[in-house]
């Protein structure tokens, strides 16, 4: 499985709707948007690459409420570290993003840094 599979797979039974680096243009909340921002490459010391990657990920999520958007932050947050798709830590605590939209949504995003195999 690609990391986009394992990640739809860890966080999609928490949010239903959910999506790799985009989402639809037209979006109704509650939806995850995920997507990579590096890692750090792994090689051994003969100079062959490891049989796990890493990568840091940054889940975005859209809510229309502030305590539902903390609420699920928090939950999406368990199902990462509690997987056993992956191996996960938080990198960051959650980060509110204005929404300068005054019918917008309220928005959290937290970096994971996410190492898994590359079959």
């Amino acid at each position: 499985m690609t990391l986009e599979e394992k990640m739809y797979a860890v966080v999609s039974p928490v949010v239903h709707q959910c999506f790799p680096v985009k989402g639809p243009f037209a979006i109704h909340a509650p939806v995850a948007i995920w997507e990579r921002l590096g890692g750090t490459p792994i090689y051994f010391m003969d100079n062959t690459a490891a049989d796990k990657s890493h990568a840091i990920v940054r889940v975005t999520f859209f809510e229309t409420t502030a305590i539902k958007a903390a609420i699920t932050m928090k939950a999406i947050e368990k199902a990462m570290v509690g997987t056993d798709v992956f191996l996960s830590s938080p990198r960051t605590e959650p980060v509110t993003i204005a929404d300068e939209n005054p019918d917008g949504f309220y928005i959290l995003a937290q970096d994971f840094n996410v190492w898994f195999t590359t079959n």
